[in-house]
């Protein structure tokens, strides 16, 4: 039942916003019309203080308007349920108040006034913020979570692929040490070989020139020559015998390579430490690939920065550029298109010198991405490549303390990115902590 007197505020009730909150308002200005004892005292006000006021007066300003709008739908629709106001206490203090309002007509079916149910349900709220809150903490928890197992992931790749390669450079050292010094006779020999095999061949032509006269001389001696002579088929190695001694050649100066690859590989030729001109560097080694840039149409571009010298090995970092501009180049020679095109970028960022070399070649497969650096690993057809070159760029990369990244899409080309350090530190390094998972482009 609805209290016609003046209300004054229960003892103890200021600080919460008990059960009864009911209250009637005027349909037009919202002003109270009469309020119960308990929600009287939750406002601190009496029944004659809230008559000279408005209901929207004791709402949060940023509340005003839904109210309005709520009680606009009650006098429209008859009641509206269940929307929640700020309402301020006695103590000053926002409560979280669900609304359910009903308007009260009179017999000609006008609005008298709007009957409305108060019940706070601040505890619920903020238990439901606290809830979103400390969902939202658990969120970026596991989001910090999966980052640092992504990390921990590349760092064990990293760490593995280190062994890997420490112990595959152990093996190289030993191997390369073992076939180096028979080599070393053989291709001398051959070279010698060779050499002399063209005097013979000159001298076998000058003997020809006085066949007649043998057989006339020496009918016998004459014939038994001429056994022989079909015997190893003698027109045959005058015309072969001189282009195998030089494929031998060949074919040990391959397995030279191949050894010099390795030694490279095991770092035994530890080159001399200096400064380079990036720039020129990459200049030097796309002349030397000129001929078969030219032969198979491919257009290259430079994008060129000013940079400072680079502080490194300069025989290794020659070697990193003539790999990978060589790989560029088979990729779109393998792509079977009549021509190419090859960018190389260079830039700086902070204590980095960034290089970027991208191709429009054949691509790289996803599943076979994450191998290309493994020792020994090659798509090219056998007598092609070693699965040295690449292999050796990382590693030489590493020793500089920089890194290596690749993108690339089949059909589309490959985009290698190398971030080096401007001062090569002492001894081994590994990747700058500071480094990003992949270099940024350069722009």
């Amino acid at each position: 039942m609805l209290s016609r007197s003046m209300l004054v505020p229960a003892p103890g009730a200021g600080g919460g916003a008990p059960a009864g909150l009911i209250c009637r308002l005027a349909p037009d200005s919202l002003r109270w019309l009469e309020v119960t004892e308990h929600l009287g005292a939750f406002l601190g006000q009496t029944l004659g203080e809230l008559r000279k006021r408005s209901f929207l007066e004791f709402l949060h300003h940023d509340d005003q308007a839904l109210a309005e709008d709520e009680f606009r739908q009650a006098l429209e629709h008859g009641e509206r349920h269940d929307f929640v106001l700020r309402v301020r206490g006695a103590s000053g203090e926002w409560h979280y108040m669900r609304v359910h309002t009903q308007a009260r007509y009179e017999r000609n079916g006008r609005v008298h006034h709007i009957r409305c149910n108060l019940k706070d349900v601040t505890d619920r709220i903020r238990a439901e913020q606290e809830l979103r809150r400390r969902t939202e903490q658990l969120t970026d928890a596991n989001q910090r979570l999966r980052q640092a197992n992504e990390k921990l992931k590349e760092a064990q790749s990293q760490l593995i692929h280190s062994e890997k390669l420490a112990s595959l450079g152990t093996l190289a050292a030993g191997m390369a040490h073992e076939i180096n010094n028979p080599l070393a006779f053989a291709s001398s020999n051959v070279e010698v070989l060779e050499r002399e095999l063209g005097t013979i061949l000159t001298l076998l032509g000058r003997y020809r020139s006085g066949w007649d006269l043998l057989q006339q001389a020496n009918p016998e001696l004459a014939a038994e020559i001429a056994q022989l002579e079909e015997q190893v088929d003698m027109p045959y190695l005058q015309e072969n015998l001189l282009s195998m001694a030089q494929s031998t050649r060949k074919g040990l100066k391959r397995v030279a390579q191949t050894v010099q690859n390795l030694r490279g590989f095991a770092q035994l030729d530890r080159a001399e430490i200096g400064e380079i001109d990036v720039n020129l560097a990459i200049d030097q080694s796309l002349s030397m690939l000129g001929d078969l840039l030219n032969r198979n149409q491919i257009e290259v571009v430079r994008r060129f920065a000013d940079l400072p010298l680079l502080e490194c090995a300069p025989a290794h970092i020659n070697q990193v550029f003539l790999n990978l501009l060589m790989n560029a180049m088979q990729a779109i020679e393998a792509s079977g298109r009549p021509s190419g095109r090859l960018e190389v970028i260079t830039g700086r960022s902070g204590e980095l010198i960034l290089v970027e070399l991208m191709d429009d070649g054949c691509g790289i497969p996803p599943e076979i991405l994450s191998k290309i650096f493994d020792p020994f690993f090659t798509t090219k057809p056998i007598g092609r490549g070693t699965g040295l070159g690449l292999s050796l760029s990382h590693g030489i990369i590493a020793e500089h303390g920089g890194r290596v990244d690749v993108e690339s899409e089949v059909g589309s080309g490959t985009r290698f990115r190398i971030q080096v350090p401007i001062r090569r530190p002492a001894g081994r390094a590994n990747p700058p902590k500071d480094a990003s998972a992949s270099a940024p482009p350069i722009m």
